[in-house]
């Protein structure tokens, strides 16, 4: 009989597994001028023109595997590893801007993402190597970080609230503080971590752009239950419990979590958070010993899905999480129990969210997305159903769909109904061509160099990305009903603007908004689903006005 691995065991075997690739995105040769730099593209391809200063993020990993012992691990207290480190820290300090800023996206960016979220795994990878760090490293490294400080207690994210940014400045400042003993550290974290908290929906979701985001807020957790660990803040362990019983609705009975219904679409699930918490809080713990089995399965995104740029916040979570469970191997850890297992509706109406639940179905329904459903068989455990909304082109070759983020939309609910009231709106998906490509360089290199005109760009792009929104003369409403045995779904498309379509088609699995971290592959999206009446809508439906019904019964 095979033993199933401990929650440690799960955890650090992925790490494990991951070191050789980590080790090959790292030059690693002494006479290089990018050595230390982590970023293969700009190395070793050569195919970007500036060091994404976020791939310097792998230094914590490696940092936790010189100073810890674990099975198969032969990377403990290895010279050459140690000198890798070094070799990083001094390039993470070497792209630094004289104002202590760093660069994730594009050249002078001057990213509070890129510069909290390095300083939070610098100063974690100081905190392992503590003493075996040569003397010239680190006080090379504790400049860059004390200048990296400095400049996220001037500087503010303007853009949007990202809620999982700010945790990423609240962790990394108190770090800085810790490192230096300076208050004025300790103060700029605790201002971070109120603007969350005050932003906090009573719901006990964390804002990111406005509304909530399962998947990505497993992510954004991480930050404040570190915070909370260094702290012992009860007021963020309140929160924090808050906001684990929202994610727990939300995670689906074949071990995904999120996806096109929520604001962000990502099915991403992070477990360090919830392993540190498990011996303090239920919802915790029962999402964590619910969730160790997709962490190897694929079921929702995770080390094997995630590309470059997630990968190494990814791993260093997995490192968290393994710390976690290992230090929990002889605590009493809070029983698991799943929170409002046996509620009808869990409704939420300022994330326009929510879950119901009968003998047979758990359906999901993303009513500020226009009424985006997922539906999971209880007895099978597995997607069955998935439905995005309508998405089409019009005559002069635009993408508009019935799928958009929109809290304002009417919505009425009740025991064996949803109505959502809405319409549709033009999509914008650009790329990146060569002209726009050297204009947008240009810009950055000449008057982009400046601070107020980079921030300037920055909100721009956003609004251009994110929140621009051209809404057509067609209305959609969908309702929902539901009992033990079926779930009808009628919609009713009209509106004057249907003379410009060209083609319209509803769709079980699509996006309408940027966001990089979404749409990675999981598992559920090769289930055989609900078959469904896909024909083209024409433009003289829409004038007039159509209706159209699907069923999706316990038979399928």
């Amino acid at each position: 009989m095979i033993n199933s691995p401990s929650a440690s065991e799960i955890y650090g075997n992925s790490i494990l597994n991951e070191v050789p690739r980590v080790l090959s995105l790292m030059d690693r040769e002494p006479y290089s001028p990018t050595l230390g730099c982590c970023d293969r593209v700009y190395w070793a391809w050569k195919f970007t023109d500036f060091p994404g200063a976020r791939f310097q993020e792998a230094l914590c990993t490696l940092g936790f595997l010189y100073a810890t012992e674990l099975q198969g691990n032969e990377y403990h207290a290895s010279p050459k590893l140690l000198g890798w480190i070094c070799d990083g820290l001094r390039y993470w300090s070497s792209i630094q801007y004289g104002d202590g800023s760093f660069d994730e996206a594009y050249p002078y960016e001057r990213s509070l993402a890129a510069t909290a979220f390095t300083t939070f795994y610098v100063g974690e990878t100081l905190k392992f190597l503590d003493d075996a760090l040569p003397s010239d490293v680190r006080q090379e490294t504790m400049e860059a970080i004390k200048k990296a400080g400095t400049w996220l207690c001037n500087n503010d994210e303007t853009h949007g609230f990202l809620s999982n940014h700010l945790a990423a400045a609240t962790a990394a400042l108190y770090h800085v503080y810790q490192l230096t003993g300076d208050d004025t550290y300790a103060r700029r974290s605790r201002y971070f971590l109120e603007k969350i908290l005050s932003h906090q929906s009573k719901e006990g979701w964390y804002d990111e752009y406005g509304s909530a985001d399962p998947g990505y807020q497993t992510h954004g957790s991480f930050y404040l239950a570190r915070y909370w660990q260094l702290s012992k803040s009860e007021t963020l362990a309140s929160s924090l419990s808050h906001s684990f019983d929202f994610i727990a609705r939300f995670i689906h009975i074949d071990g995904s979590i999120g996806g096109e219904y929520a604001s962000r679409n990502t099915q991403t699930y992070y477990p360090a958070a919830f392993e540190m918490f498990a011996p303090h809080d239920a919802t915790a713990s029962w999402i964590a010993s619910s969730m160790r089995t997709t962490v190897m399965s694929g079921s929702a995104a995770d080390l094997g899905t995630v590309d470059s740029y997630n990968f190494f916040p990814f791993l260093n979570n997995m490192v968290f999480a393994y710390l976690a469970c290992d230090k929990n191997k002889t605590s009493t850890l809070v029983s698991p129990e799943e929170p409002g297992k046996n509620q009808d509706l869990a409704w939420y109406p300022d994330a326009g969210l929510a879950r119901i639940r009968n003998k047979n179905y758990d359906i999901y329904i993303g009513t500020a997305k226009g009424g985006v459903i997922k539906v999971f068989d209880h007895a099978r455990k597995k997607l069955v159903y998935s439905d995005c909304g309508y998405i089409g082109k019009l005559n002069n070759g635009r993408v508009f769909a019935s799928q958009y983020l929109d809290k304002e939309r009417k919505v009425l609910v009740d025991s064996n109904r949803i109505q959502i009231s809405g319409g549709f709106s033009v999509i914008s998906r650009p790329t990146m061509k060569p002209v726009r490509f050297i204009a947008f360089r240009s810009f950055m290199l000449s008057i982009g160099r400046f601070p107020a005109v980079a921030k300037w760009l920055k909100n721009y792009l956003v609004r251009v990305l994110i929140y621009r929104r051209q809404t057509l003369a067609i209305d959609f409403q969908r309702t929902i009903t539901f009992d033990n045995q079926a779930i009808t779904i009628t919609d009713n498309i009209s509106g004057a603007d249907g003379k410009h379509i060209d083609t319209l088609r509803w769709s079980e699995l699509f996006t309408t908004i940027h966001m990089g971290s979404s749409r990675y592959f999981i598992k559920n999206e090769l289930n055989e689903l609900a078959s469904l009446d896909t024909k083209t809508i024409t433009a003289n439906q829409v004038c007039s006005g159509v209706t159209l019904t699907r069923v999706v019964s316990s038979n399928q």
